[in-house]
């Protein structure tokens, strides 16, 4: 496969879309958190820069497996990157929904809405 099928391929199968949506998912997780730390004054500088470092550097680690699952052969680099991308991404969303349950916010439609789509997904493989 050549370099410019591969990356058409990155963009049919959207991948950026997905970098994106991560980023969305980090930035609000972040905010969440906060918001849960001051709610229960249990704001740390040392916890916050922490949480910032974290999420920077897994920034980085997501961006620089771009042009790593172009070297890859086939479909297969984007296929595992994919999935990298979706899980990290559901890992993003315990944590929000994590945060939102230490500020009292109720979570319980979400969780359903999980189960559901947990179920579906079990289904259909």
């Amino acid at each position: 496969m050549k370099l410019d099928e591969l990356i058409a391929l990155m963009k049919e199968q959207n991948i950026l879309y997905l970098l994106s949506v991560l980023s969305i998912a980090m930035v609000i997780d972040f905010v969440s958190g906060v918001l849960a730390a001051k709610m229960h004054q249990e704001i740390l500088s040392k916890k916050g820069i922490n949480g910032i470092i974290r999420k920077v550097a897994s920034m980085i680690l997501l961006v620089f497996f771009l042009p790593v699952a172009l070297i890859i052969p086939g479909k297969t680099g984007i296929v595992l990157l994919s999935v990298l991308y979706i899980g990290y991404l559901l890992m993003e969303i315990q944590s929000i929904l994590e945060n939102y349950q230490k500020m009292g916010i109720s979570i319980t439609l979400f969780q359903t809405f999980l189960e559901h789509l947990y179920d579906l997904l079990k289904k259909k493989g």
